[in-house]
């Protein structure tokens, strides 16, 4: 299965459609906050694919397609747990010690977060910690998941 994952597009939605039409495999799409509204606008015209999203410390709105956005949630893809969260409330431009800690509290393989505009993969500890970057300046990230394990790749636009 591959998901595409988006973060911080601040306003701009052009990078996102780009990204999206470059993959037109993404059967999943995460965005992680700082720019809902964007991402509420592109996924209402996106019928071919599963969002799921959270709010960023700059999302004074966070409705998304009709609901309530979280700052955190998780979702089993794949026999893969898969926590994402925007970063903020885990200490993300400090160290990844929160961002771990939420793993092990959620008993997740892969934590997905924004929030520091940059790209990061990082493996500790049997957890993938994935930062996209910003879509907002043309980083996105492309995670492939099997049932045999998890394939994490950075884009540009």
């Amino acid at each position: 299965m591959k998901c595409l994952v988006f973060s911080d597009s601040h306003g701009d939605s052009r990078n996102m459609r780009e990204a999206l039409s470059r993959n037109p495999d993404a059967e999943v799409v995460f965005f992680l906050g700082d720019g809902l509204y964007d991402a509420d606008t592109v996924s209402t015209g996106d019928r071919t694919r599963a969002w799921l999203a959270v709010a960023g410390n700059c999302d004074l709105d966070r409705t998304f397609r009709g609901t309530h956005a979280v700052k955190t949630d998780a979702i089993n893809l794949e026999g893969h747990r898969i926590v994402f969260t925007h970063g903020d409330l885990y200490g993300a431009k400090y160290g990844m010690g929160g961002l771990l800690r939420l793993a092990d509290e959620q008993s997740a393989s892969v934590v997905l977060f924004g929030h520091t505009h940059e790209p990061c993969e990082i493996y500790e500890n049997g957890v993938y910690l994935f930062n996209p970057g910003s879509i907002g300046v043309g980083s996105f990230g492309v995670m492939t998941i099997t049932a045999s394990g998890v394939l994490l790749s950075h884009g540009r636009i």
